[in-house]
């Protein structure tokens, strides 16, 4: 799984929803992590099983969230999502 350089500072984190821990084989549910590794574990997960990622990677259903601070201000207003290009 490819590592990128991440910004330091408080990073938003995830965790993937023991109830939809079977949706995503491979994915460790219930345990935080920084939430671009989530979506990486998320995407691969998808990729194993001969998709593609459908609409938001972590989707808010299946995933919770914290931290992270305000975006950059070279960010703020971009859309960076994939479905905010629809």
């Amino acid at each position: 799984m490819p590592r990128y350089n991440r910004p330091s500072g408080q990073e938003r984190q995830a965790r993937l929803k023991r109830q939809f821990a079977a949706l995503y084989p491979g994915v460790v549910a219930g345990e935080w992590v920084p939430a671009w590794l989530l979506a990486e574990q998320l995407m691969a997960s998808a990729r194993q099983r001969g998709g593609d990622q459908e609409g938001r990677v972590c989707d808010p259903a299946h995933c919770e969230f914290r931290g992270g601070g305000r975006r950059p201000p070279e960010l703020r207003g971009l859309r960076t999502r994939a479905v905010d290009n629809r």
